[in-house]
């Protein structure tokens, strides 16, 4: 999927028509969707439970995760003076960083990826492939469920998103609590991300929960190892998969191919 296709139906969620967002969203959401782990008692247990934990979007890896736009800070202060407030360039930052961390506080997520042959996503969160890939397939929820409604795409960007036209309509309608859509966008921000990611082709649940770990509505419907597992930790997984209902894969990277690509067969 493109990032034009991504930035379209975001615009349709921004636009006001949340109906057709979802709609458009839910055709492309990928029929598997992975979750790369690496191995501990915690994580194991909490795939045993069929739960699935939920990270804070400040202890991710890129320095800029949420972070995908920018402001004039010139020009909204001087729009602010039109409304009647006195807020200067330094006292409007702090606002702004203030709202944005407030926003961001109550918000827990957690991470997949399209892509199971992806071979840095199996370096840096599958432990060097020693670790496991959990697949699920979101699209046997309906386009009505919550988890489907609360996955979204990463759009990946060489720039972050001009949000000063935003801004000056939040400055507008705050004084007398009014809402309008094009505020939807302070919240896709935190889908934007620099293209330098790209090669992580992310969706990402997002939810406001005080709890660090959700009950999944569905099962997994695969879990992968590659040969550098543990032979006890792939004797684990194997156990699990089979309480869980699902398949159990060994990916062994092939000798005799041109192309890195693993063989994919199912763990006996």
């Amino acid at each position: 999927m493109t990032n034009a296709i991504i930035y379209d139906f975001l615009m349709d969620g921004i636009r006001g028509d949340l109906s057709l967002f979802y709609n458009k969203k839910y055709k492309h959401i990928p029929n598997r969707l992975f979750r790369f782990e690496k191995f501990s008692d915690a994580r194991l247990d909490t795939l045993k439970q069929n739960h699935i934990r939920m990270s804070e979007a400040e202890r991710f890896n890129d320095p800029f995760d949420c972070l995908g736009v920018f402001w004039n800070t010139a020009t909204l202060a001087e729009f602010s003076k039109t409304q009647g407030l006195s807020y200067n360039g330094e006292s409007l930052d702090k606002e702004i960083d203030k709202m944005f961390r407030e926003a961001l506080t109550p918000l827990k997520v957690t991470c997949f990826s399209s892509e199971l042959y992806n071979l840095p996503l199996w370096g840096n969160y599958a432990e060097s492939g020693s670790g496991f890939a959990v697949e699920y397939d979101f699209k046997q929820l309906g386009m009505n469920s919550d988890f489907t409604k609360l996955l979204y795409p990463v759009i990946y960007r060489e720039e972050r998103e001009d949000i000063t036209g935003v801004l000056k309509k939040l400055i507008e309608v705050a004084s007398n609590g009014q809402f309008h859509p094009l505020l939807r966008l302070l919240f896709y921000k935190n889908l934007i991300k620099h293209i330098s990611w790209a090669y992580e082709k992310e969706w990402r649940l997002i939810f406001i929960e005080k709890e660090s770990f959700i009950k999944m509505p569905i099962k997994p419907t695969a879990i992968y190892i590659t040969n550098r597992c543990d032979g006890e930790n792939e004797k684990l997984l194997k156990e699990i998969a089979l309480d869980l209902e699902c398949n159990f894969y060994k990916l062994i990277p092939t000798k005799n191919n041109r192309n890195f690509i693993f063989e994919e067969s199912l763990a006996k």
